[in-house]
């Protein structure tokens, strides 16, 4: 009876091993830093994906980003990825979805499937807050009442840590350290604006502190502050509310959505390409409709829109 006893001991404990030989898990020194279930990359970086347990067989596949559940995108086998390590990249494999297929014995399986996630890194960008009644744009410059003031915020501010914030255009990027356009002390991600100038930023992520990005020149604001016509006594500022604006998936093949819940609707929204051209524009646009981008040319663009209060955003996006 010992030895039966003991014979089912070990059978049960060879059941639990073979269940356990076939229940893949991936992981990666990155893999739920930020987010459950996603790998962030640093610009050009590569990371290492591996299976938790050694299999007779592997079979890598990938899978393109959809913003929808449930996906319709295929799993796609990945030629040559059939060791138990495969590795990604922040250029190639951007916003795809990966999973592994394994075998051991009788027994195949598949993992779990992770993300290479982008929308983390989405790049930075100028949000403007003016006070209504203290300004006017004139042919894409803006004239400020003498007295007001324009709180200027990086988009992303939570993603970039150390900022450089510029009143003209810098000469060189990254910047010089003695460029006269830095403005000194001026580390934050928002920067309140009293005199006149062409703003903007260069910023370095938190999580990455060698990933950095400069504002292209169209996407500087330039402010014009003096005694206008249209400038009246009621300059005192008041508090900007809490101001976000969601801007993703970037980089996008497809689609991309834009706007926060709080401005309902922008009057207004243009993207333009990297030499300034209006290659697209929609009005009346509600921030829950996506825009269909699929038509434009892979490379960056800049998308400038208005809220109904005022509220002017430049962003930048990659298109693929």
């Amino acid at each position: 009876m010992k030895t039966k006893l003991i014979f089912l001991s070990l059978l049960f404990l060879s059941l639990l091993n073979l269940k356990a030989q076939c229940t893949p898990e991936i992981t990666s020194p990155r893999l739920g830093t930020m987010f459950p279930g996603s790998v962030v990359f640093c610009n050009s970086e590569s990371e290492t994906l591996s299976t938790t347990q050694t299999y007779a067989s592997y079979q890598w596949y990938k899978q393109e980003w959809y913003w929808q559940n449930p996906n319709p995108n295929p799993w796609v086998p990945i030629a040559g990825a059939t060791s138990q390590t495969l590795t990604i990249n922040g250029t190639d494999d951007m916003l795809y979805n990966f999973k592994v297929e394994v075998t051991q014995g009788d027994c195949t399986a598949e993992s779990q499937s992770i993300l290479a996630d982008g929308y983390a890194y989405g790049l930075p960008f100028l949000m403007a807050n003016f006070t209504p009644g203290t300004y006017e744009e004139v042919n894409g410059e803006y004239n400020v009442c003498e007295g007001a003031s324009v709180e200027l915020q990086d988009g992303f501010g939570g993603v970039y840590g150390l900022h450089t914030w510029f009143k003209c255009l810098p000469s060189s990027n990254p910047p010089s350290p003695t460029d006269p356009c830095i403005i000194s002390g001026a580390t934050g991600d928002t920067y309140t604006a009293t005199v006149s100038g062409v703003y903007g930023f260069y910023a370095c992520t938190e999580y990455c502190p060698s990933q950095c990005e400069m504002l292209s020149d169209i996407a500087f604001i330039k402010l014009n502050f003096g005694n206008f016509s249209f400038c009246n006594l009621a300059t005192g500022e008041t508090k900007p509310k809490e101001n976000t604006l969601s801007l993703y998936p970037n980089p996008t093949t497809q689609l991309l959505y834009i706007g926060k819940e709080s401005d309902k609707k922008y009057p207004e929204v243009s993207i333009i390409d990297m030499s300034g051209k209006l290659v697209q524009q929609k009005r009346d646009h509600k921030f829950s409709e996506p825009i269909d981008v699929s038509s434009l040319v892979p490379g960056t663009y800049m998308v400038v829109s208005k809220s109904a209060d005022g509220k002017v955003y430049k962003n930048k996006f990659i298109k693929k």
